[in-house]
């Protein structure tokens, strides 16, 4: 998210370069740095609520095979016949 703060620079330098004067294209690259920085400023908290769901979902395959391991470590061993 902290991405967003040069987009946010960017924006602010060139708006206020238009307003006194500067041409009239510059309201484009305020346009293009405003729609950048709320891109990166959104998908912080929606990478974090990603990564926190696929951390659970390790943690819940981890738990599951040490439950199996320790299910297969409880059997007995099967006798050998000669």
């Amino acid at each position: 998210m902290l991405v967003a703060l040069p987009y946010i620079l960017i924006a602010s330098i060139c708006s206020s370069s238009a307003a006194d004067g500067g041409p009239g294209w510059l309201h484009l690259i305020v346009l293009w740095a405003c729609w950048n920085a709320l891109k990166f400023i959104l998908m912080g908290p929606v990478s974090v609520v990603l990564l926190i769901r696929a951390r659970l979902r390790e943690a819940a395959v981890r738990r599951h095979q040490r439950h199996d391991s320790r299910v297969e470590a409880s059997l007995p061993e099967p006798a050998l016949r000669l």
